[in-house]
């Protein structure tokens, strides 16, 4: 019986971790060709081979138990809709992680946009920017004086996926209601936003008051450099880079300028 190999020898050759086959042993999905005197496991090539179906089961996300069903009873017939199966969770997570790099460098993107003075201040970084077009979404009206909490989240939380890695349009209308959008895939168009110049400023707070302050300094400063707003007024909320300043949100405030060489 020279031709065997202990737990240790068999961990590096599959290049596991010794705990991770005692833990399937313990679930008895594999076991040792035998137990020598010195109460060693020892292991021959039909366990490497079992341990190597086992390692590829678990791969494709197979649970521990569905992975003895694979190796014991079932026939192929039976075994391919599970194999399908684990293709179709495995395009799912293809698909979430693509979800996951395209969000991560819109993170690194928008956070490169951002001056350093915004964010070491609470606001003032005014500028005349390009937008293209943007088709919204209507989540939900509340009252200009109300506040957004989280019983009104948990309200409207259905109408919305990946709620905190949007960008929430705030909409300011005459009526004195303010419409939130967002841009979300195969739903309505309810409000676009035009192609064109926008004066816009970006801001990080950490209260509502400071929102309702640098709104009507962002009107006088339209003013004062001759910029003709038309539109709505429209607040970007993108909570996620909060990430990088995690006592602040972070907002910017947009609005059409018709005359975008005023100044």
């Amino acid at each position: 019986m020279k031709d065997v190999i202990t737990i240790s020898e068999l961990a590096k050759l599959m290049q596991v971790s010794v705990h991770q086959i005692r833990y399937f042993e313990e679930k008895g999905v594999l076991h040792p060709a035998f137990t020598g005197e010195n109460q060693y496991r020892m292991y021959g090539m039909n366990e490497v081979y079992r341990l190597a179906h086992i390692l590829l089961l678990r791969k494709m996300g197979l649970s521990v138990q569905v992975i003895q069903d694979c190796l014991s009873h079932l026939t192929a017939e039976q075994i391919m809709p599970i194999f399908r199966q684990a293709l179709t969770d495995t395009e799912a997570e293809i698909r979430r992680l693509r979800d996951t790099k395209h969000f991560i460098e819109k993170l690194l993107e928008k956070k490169e946009s951002i001056s350093q003075k915004s964010i070491q201040t609470e606001g003032g970084a005014y500028s005349i920017i390009h937008r293209d077009e943007v088709s919204l979404s209507l989540w939900f009206e509340m009252q200009d004086a109300e506040s957004l909490g989280a019983q009104r989240l948990v309200e409207h939380r259905g109408n919305i996926s990946n709620l905190f890695e949007a960008d929430i349009h705030y909409v300011y209308n005459d009526s004195g209601t303010i419409g939130l959008y967002t841009q979300e895939e195969n739903r309505q168009s309810d409000l676009i936003l035009p192609t064109g110049s926008y004066l816009s400023c970006t801001l990080f707070v950490q209260n509502e008051e400071r929102i309702a302050k640098t709104i009507q300094e962002f009107y006088a400063y339209a003013e004062e450099k001759g910029y003709l707003c038309s539109g709505p007024l429209i607040m970007v909320e993108k909570s996620y880079l909060s990430l990088f300043t995690p006592d602040q949100l972070h907002y910017e405030l947009l609005s059409y300028v018709s005359n975008p060489e005023a100044e």
